[in-house]
């Protein structure tokens, strides 16, 4: 296997320009939470306060779950052992999700907790102290269509089972069957056998989605200690509900986040996400339902039917967080200290600070997750030979090419100067035509059109000369390695279906397969 080659994070496309300015440190307009440096999450970690009962209803609360879900857990496991630190007042988490795709979903399933493995273990030095690590099961979330589905050889197989209830409720019936359906179309080799092998063994009919996605992680990373938990859970949420109720009675999110979007609007970002009145659905009756505000009272959406807050302190296990707050969720329940998501998970994070205050949480380190590209070692090589670095392939195709052709980029860079010249001389006549209060409208539109013909002009020089550029053999196979894997969201179209030794080493980065190009967060 190729040697890994680490680049940073935010010298790629893979991250949006809010959280881009956030993993910088910049200044985000009143949301400073302060940069994901080791100092400020030791210090997380000194201020951090999680009370021993708390702990202690945790550990029962996940020892129950894997039981309930017939994971079976020893004494001398990683697993069972770091969820027996939880008790420790010394023991934090390190916490990521997803939604509970199905056969793991897109290539950026495994990345994410890859991602979230890798930091746990940075950590191995700290004295004192200890992480362990903690997946996020989203069983929660009701919206099947975007979990039902994979894809192998460009052909798209799908679960066909009933929605609108939270995803993890759901029984695994239709998923043998489609693993059948998906065999039959694979190529017979005996790393797929295998697979088909392992996912029959955990998505069995008379199971949830949710057990059989705990049992299908574990089996992948119980060696690792990763902790699989499930918030829809009675207990847990037992735990959540004074925080759940302080939210409601107050607002505290609507009108919070609200203000920190509007901070962020004045600072040249866009929101990622509005805060609603009520920020709960309502799980009842195999179906997940906004609660809205109708006359003053919280009601099941579209109907007049009231929810008040002892029906939801009775049966907790029906309140259910939205995307906003679900955060507050989850940092009430453990002792968290660090998140790790995409770039639009940190968005949307990022203006909860003031309501965690309010809701006195402590709010964690943000951090946003390894990407990964995978291209083959021949391409990999095209490029060494090429006399480029694989990092440069983030950049436009002209300056790509402008590199690979030092003559025709002083060329171009000649023409370029000659059109700047003309622009700003025609941004310099339309001022002094305004200041000597000169011109007819006439003249005026015939100065725009003129900008309009430069800039235009401007355009077709640089694609001429890309073009005549793009001739060169050895930079065509370059941009067409560009355009297939630089150019896409590999992790998000591709999936682990057609990667099948992430199953046999989920941490050993598809060895011997491909060149493995890391994109790291730090």
């Amino acid at each position: 296997m190729s040697e890994k080659k680490y680049i940073p994070l935010v010298e790629t496309p893979y991250v949006t320009a809010l959280a881009k300015d956030y993993l910088l440190g910049k200044d985000l307009g009143g949301l400073n939470p302060g940069e994901p440096s080791e100092e400020n999450l030791l210090k997380k970690i000194a201020d951090k306060r999680f009370d021993v009962a708390k702990r202690g209803l945790l550990v029962n609360a996940l020892l129950n779950q894997y039981e309930r879900d017939e994971v079976k857990l020893t004494p001398d496991s990683e697993v069972y052992k770091n969820i027996q630190l939880l008790n420790a007042p010394n023991t934090y988490t390190f916490t990521t999700g997803q939604q509970i795709h199905i056969f793991l979903g897109p290539l950026f399933f495994i990345y994410k907790i890859q991602s979230l493995l890798r930091h746990v273990k940075s950590t191995q030095s700290y004295s004192g102290i200890k992480i362990v690590p903690v997946f996020w099961m989203a069983t929660e979330d009701h919206d099947l269509e975007e979990i039902n589905y994979v894809k192998l050889y460009g052909e798209t197989f799908k679960w066909d089972a009933p929605s609108g209830n939270a995803v993890g409720r759901i029984s695994c019936s239709g998923l043998p069957e489609l693993i059948d359906a998906i065999e039959t179309r694979a190529d017979k080799t005996e790393v797929n056998k295998a697979m088909f092998h392992c996912f029959r063994s955990h998505y069995k009919s008379d199971r949830t989605l949710a057990a059989a996605t705990r049992s299908l992680l574990h089996d992948l990373f119980k060696e690792e200690g990763l902790i699989i938990i499930d918030p829809d859970d009675k207990t847990l949420k037992s735990t959540f509900f004074e925080t759940a109720k302080k939210e409601m009675e107050n607002r505290i999110l609507f009108q919070t986040v609200k203000d920190q979007n509007l901070s962020l609007k004045k600072s040249g970002y866009e929101p990622r996400i509005n805060p609603q009145e009520i920020n709960f659905f309502w799980l009842e009756e195999n179906k997940r339902s906004k609660l809205r505000v109708k006359d003053k009272k919280v009601v099941i959406d579209n109907t007049d039917v009231e929810v008040t807050l002892m029906q939801m302190e009775s049966t907790p296990e029906k309140l259910s967080p939205n995307v906003m707050a679900r955060p507050l969720y989850q940092e009430s329940i453990l002792p968290n200290v660090l998140y790790l998501g995409g770039s639009a998970e940190v968005e949307y994070w990022l203006p909860l600070q003031a309501a965690f205050d309010l809701c006195n949480l402590q709010y964690p380190i943000l951090m946003q997750r390894d990407s990964n590209l995978m291209i083959s070692k021949k391409n990999l090589e095209v490029l060494e030979k090429s006399g480029f670095e694989w990092s440069d392939l983030f950049k436009p195709e002209k300056d790509i090419a402008a590199q690979y052709f030092e003559r025709d980029a002083h060329v171009s860079d000649k023409l370029t100067k000659i059109v700047d010249t003309i622009t700003s001389e025609l941004v310099s006549l339309n001022k002094e035509l305004e200041k000597e209060r000169k011109g007819s409208t006439s003249i005026y539109k015939d100065l725009h059109e003129l900008q309009k013909g430069v800039a235009k002009l401007s355009r077709n020089i640089s694609e001429e000369v890309l073009l005549s550029q793009k001739q060169n053999p050895e930079l065509n196979r370059v941009l067409k390695i560009k355009t297939k894997f630089f150019d896409t969201k590999q992790e998000r179209d591709e999936y682990t279906l057609s990667y099948p030794q992430i199953l046999d080493s989920p941490n050993n980065d598809l060895s011997g397969m491909t060149a493995y190009l890391a994109i790291h967060s730090t």
